[in-house]
């Protein structure tokens, strides 16, 4: 046809199909919270905690390739290891995903030794080729997770996932206290046969 991206045989002179293009995948969403607010694992945008292992042995199939992204392919767990830190005082733990095929993807943060976990689904929130930013609140694990000694990622799916971004943000919420006790000093103070009502508001109650 005279295309200079024709490609012909050698001996009849017919053309060969040409490779069909890897699809491309768009670069993962640069994080907006403040460098200081933020305990990073892994992101460009951070200074990462040092010593991470995204790749300890656990037993599973999937393959790990680190590179400007964590790329995990034929999914079944993963795990990451890094410091025992204390995020108890964070909102969220943050990730960043991508994939063409997962139909299921969990997020466990783990105390090791506990033999306490949870995970969080993110399978809802797939959308298939396409950057996804979650904020996974803490508190979905505080009732089983030590959160002031955590220092293990779980992830469990299918499919080749891309991870980006994963660090704990965010400010937790002080908790009120669920009873208050009060006492009133009477002394001195003539009653005059009548029991005493106490009222009074805490907090709009």
């Amino acid at each position: 046809s005279g295309d200079a991206t024709d490609v012909f045989g050698e001996c009849d002179g017919t053309v060969a199909p040409e490779e069909p293009e890897e699809p491309s995948i768009p670069a993962s969403p640069t994080p907006t919270d403040a460098a200081d607010s933020v305990l990073s694992l892994f992101s460009d945008a951070y200074t990462d905690q040092e010593g991470t292992d995204f790749n300890p042995n656990w037993g599973q199939s999937t393959q790990v390739a680190v590179t400007d992204v964590i790329t995990y392919t034929g999914l079944n767990y993963q795990g990451t290891g890094y410091a025992s830190s204390d995020v108890s005082g964070y909102e969220y733990f943050h990730v960043d995903f991508y994939t063409s095929d997962a139909t299921a993807l969990d997020m466990f943060v783990i105390k090791e030794g506990q033999g306490a976990e949870v995970a969080y689904s993110l399978t809802d929130q797939i959308v298939l080729d396409q950057w996804v930013s979650v904020n996974i609140p803490l508190t979905a694990y505080a009732d089983v997770v030590d959160l002031t000694a955590v220092n293990q990622l779980k992830v469990v799916g299918n499919g080749t996932v891309l991870l980006d971004n994963l660090y704990f943000g965010g400010v937790a919420e002080a908790s009120l206290p669920s009873s208050v006790t009060f006492s009133v000093d009477m002394t001195g103070q003539d009653l005059g046969g009548e029991v005493p009502t106490v009222q009074g508001t805490f907090n709009g109650w």
